[in-house]
C-alpha cells in the first residue's frame, strides 16, 4: 500500500490545531506517515489527558523512536507555553504530546531535562495554565518512577492553580450581579487558609494535593470536606454561596445563616449565576444548608439501580470514594431525569445512527464526560466521548461489585492484553492501589455481600464485556463512522471479536 503523506490541502484541514504544522515540520521524510497518524489522533481530543486510560492512548506512539524524536524536538522548540497571553490554542494536543514522550525511554535524559525546565518556569511565573503538567507527572509517576521527583516539585502548581481559581472565580461570579462587591484580595484574606475564621463562615485550606473546606462554629468544625484540586469549581461555588449569604444577612440585619429570608435571597442570586442542575448538585455537596434527600423515585431507573444510587449519593464519604478513586460521579435525581427527558445528548456524543439498544438510561459520568448507563433496564454500559461504547457488566450488582473491589478506573481494565487470560488479569488486578477510602468500600462490600475473589471479578467483567448483542451504534450519515468497542482504538468491534476468539481458544464460555 502506498504511504499516506498529507497533501497541503489535507494539512489545511488540521491547521487550526496548532500542534499540526510543528510536528510535521520536525518529522523526517521516512516518519511523516506515522507522525501524520499521530496528528490526526491529537485532533480528536477536546480535553487534556486526566486519567491513566487517557495517557495510555499515547503508549503505542511512544514505542516508535522516530515519532518520539519529532515530538521531543517540537516541544523543546515550543518551550514555555504557560502564560494565558501566549498559550497555544491546541492545549489538548500539547499535553498529549507531553504524555507521549513521558512514556518513552528514548532520549530520556533530554525529556527529563525538558520537564524540569517546564516545571521550574511554570512555578516561577505562578502559571495558572500549567495544571495538566503537574497532573502528567502525578499520574504517570506510578508507572515511571523517574517522574516522581518531578511530581514532588510540581505539586506546588496544584496550589498555585487552586488559589488562583478561587481568587479569580469568586469575584467574576459575584460581580456579575453586584459589580465591584468583592475583590480577589478580599477573597484570599477572608476565605483561603484563614487561621481564625469567623464562626459559621466557609473557609478553604489549600495544600499541594487537595482542598479542605471547613466551617467552624464556636471553635469546633461543624463541616469538613476534602476535595481534589480539579474540583475547584465546586469550591468557588461554596465561597460564592457564602459571600451571598453574608451580604443578605448584613442587609437584613439577621445573624442566622439558615433564616428562610436570607436563604431565599441567596438562592435567587444563585439562580442568576448557575443553572438549576448545577445548584442542585453543588448544594448536595455542601449540606450545611439542608437541601433534601435523593430518592430517585421520579426517575425511570429500575428499582435496584435507584437503591444503589440513593445509598451512594446520600453518603458523602461513599460518594467521594466513587468519585475520587473510581472517577464515577453519580447524578442526582434532577440530573438523571433531565437526561431521560432530553435524549439529544446521545446523538451529540455518538452521532446519528442505529443503536443496538433502545432503552439507555445514564446514571453517572466520569471526569472526561463519558457516561455510565443502564441498557434495557439491566445491563450496565459505558458511552465514551471519542466514539466508543460497550457493556461493562451484566447487571448493577456485578457492576457495583467490580467497582468496590477494584477501587480504580474501570476503563483501565478494558484492555485486550489484560483481559486475554485470567493470569494476565490477576497480574494487573492485584497491583497495589493506594486508597483513602478503604473503610467506605469495605463497608459497602460487607453490606451487599460482594465477592472479593479476583477470579470471580474477572468472570463478571468477561461475561459483561462479551455480551451480545454488542452495545454499538451503526452510523447512518456518511460523515460519521460506526462506534468502536471500549477495548481500544480499533475500527468497530475488531478488538472485541479478537478477544472473544482468544477466550474461546482457551475453552472459556462467552456469549454466542
Amino acid at each position: 500500500m502506498k504511504k499516506k503523506i498529507p497533501s497541503e490541502e489535507e494539512l489545511k484541514k488540521y491547521s487550526h490545531k496548532m500542534m499540526t504544522l510543528p510536528l510535521m515540520e520536525h518529522a523526517s521524510d521516512d516518519v511523516k506517515e506515522a507522525v501524520w497518524k499521530l496528528v490526526k489522533r491529537l485532533s480528536t481530543y477536546a480535553r487534556t489527558p486526566g486519567t491513566a486510560a487517557d495517557y495510555k492512548k499515547m503508549a503505542v506512539f511512544a514505542e516508535d523512536d522516530a515519532i518520539v524524536d519529532a515530538v521531543l524536538d517540537t516541544l523543546k522548540e515550543m518551550k514555555y507555553p504557560f502564560k494565558n497571553t501566549d498559550f497555544i490554542p491546541d492545549t489538548p494536543g500539547y499535553y498529549y504530546a507531553i504524555a507521549l514522550i513521558s512514556q518513552s525511554m528514548h532520549r530520556r535524559d533530554e525529556t527529563l531535562s525538558l520537564f524540569n525546565e517546564l516545571i521550574d518556569h511554570a512555578i516561577e511565573i505562578k502559571s495558572d495554565s500549567a495544571l495538566p503538567l503537574a497532573r502528567n507527572m502525578d499520574v504517570l509517576s506510578k508507572e515511571y518512577p523517574d517522574l516522581t521527583d518531578l511530581f514532588e516539585k510540581a505539586k506546588i502548581i496544584y496550589k498555585i492553580d487552586a488559589i488562583d481559581g478561587i481568587k479569580t472565580g469568586v469575584p467574576i461570579k459575584i460581580n456579575r450581579i453586584y459589580p465591584g462587591y468583592i475583590s480577589a484580595d478580599k477573597v484570599e484574606a477572608e476565605y483561603i487558609n484563614v487561621e481564625n475564621p469567623q464562626d459559621g463562615k466557609v473557609f478553604v485550606e489549600v495544600d499541594e494535593k487537595e482542598f479542605v473546606v471547613r466551617i467552624v462554629e464556636k471553635g469546633k468544625s461543624i463541616f469538613t470536606k476534602k476535595f481534589k484540586h480539579y474540583s475547584y469549581d465546586m469550591i468557588v461555588y461554596a465561597v460564592v454561596r457564602d459571600v451571598l449569604l453574608r451580604k443578605h444577612m448584613e442587609e437584613m440585619q439577621i445573624d442566622d445563616m439558615t433564616d428562610a429570608g436570607v436563604v431565599e435571597a441567596m438562592r435567587t442570586d444563585l439562580q442568576q449565576l448557575y443553572g438549576k442542575i448545577a445548584i442542585s448538585v453543588n448544594n448536595k455537596e455542601f449540606d450545611y444548608i439542608m437541601d433534601g434527600h435523593e430518592t430517585y423515585g421520579n426517575t425511570a431507573l429500575p428499582q435496584d439501580v435507584r437503591d444503589y444510587l440513593e445509598e451512594i449519593y446520600n453518603d458523602m464519604d461513599l460518594k467521594d470514594a466513587f468519585y475520587f478513586d473510581c472517577d464515577i460521579e453519580i447524578y442526582d435525581e434532577a440530573g438523571v431525569k433531565d437526561m431521560e427527558e432530553d435524549t439529544s445528548w446521545f446523538d451529540e456524543m455518538m452521532g446519528p445512527g442505529e443503536c443496538s439498544y433502545k432503552n439507555i438510561k445514564p446514571f453517572a459520568r466520569d471526569g472526561v464526560g463519558g457516561l455510565w448507563a443502564v441498557l434495557d433496564d439491566e445491563k450496565i454500559g459505558y458511552i465514551g466521548t471519542e466514539g466508543e461504547c460497550g457493556i461493562i457488566a451484566r447487571n448493577i450488582n456485578e457492576f457495583m461489585n467490580i467497582v468496590a473491589v477494584y477501587r480504580g478506573y474501570i476503563d483501565d481494565l478494558c484492555d485486550v492484553d489484560i483481559l486475554k487470560s485470567e493470569e494476565a488479569f490477576l497480574e494487573a488486578f492485584e497491583e497495589e492501589r493506594d486508597s483513602d477510602y478503604n473503610r467506605e468500600f469495605n463497608g459497602f462490600i460487607r453490606k451487599h455481600h460482594f465477592t472479593q475473589n479476583p477470579k470471580k471479578i474477572y468472570e463478571f467483567i468477561i461475561k459483561g464485556i462479551t455480551m451480545k448483542p454488542f452495545f454499538q451504534v451503526i452510523a447512518t450519515d456518511d460523515e460519521y463512522v460506526d462506534s468502536r468497542s471500549i477495548l481500544g482504538t480499533d475500527d468497530g468491534q475488531e478488538l472485541l471479536e479478537s478477544l472473544i476468539e482468544c477466550l474461546k481458544k482457551q475453552g472459556m464460555e462467552v456469549d454466542e
